[in-house]
């Protein structure tokens, strides 16, 4: 059996901002990082803006370049990323993209909550941004 090996999404150049919004009005929550079964690293950032709760989850477009929105809705559910449960209809937008040292990464942005109102969540748990 052959095995795949994907690169891990890089967001050194990127500073976290837990304590106070950035100057977008962009708060971070916490982030994870993981792996899905087929060996393909993640990277999921969890942030807020006003009321809104977002995530934004990268990794490898490697093999995976022809998705399309229904297609990352069904990845991020059967690797147990996000659970789109509460809405029929995902607030879901993705786009292919560049990591930080110029690989390929799908970015694909979950709206979670507007408010009161729950959309999707997080299953793993979020790890803080160390300060």
């Amino acid at each position: 059996m052959v095995k795949l090996s994907f690169p891990r999404p890089q967001r050194q150049g990127r500073t976290a901002s837990p304590l106070e919004p950035d100057e977008y009005g962009v708060l971070d929550v916490g982030y994870v990082t993981g792996t899905f079964c087929d060996g393909r690293p993640y990277r999921l950032e969890c942030w807020r803006m006003e009321e809104l709760v977002l995530a934004t989850v990268f990794f490898s477009s490697l093999y995976l370049e022809d998705y399309e929105r229904a297609d990352l809705r069904l990845l991020l559910e059967a690797e147990c990323v996000i659970n789109f449960g509460y809405d029929e209809k995902p607030r879901l937008q993705a786009a292919l993209t560049q990591d930080e040292v110029g690989e390929k990464m799908w970015a694909v942005n979950v709206q979670l909550a507007a408010g009161k109102k729950v959309f999707a969540e997080i299953l793993p748990s979020l790890r803080r941004y160390v300060i």
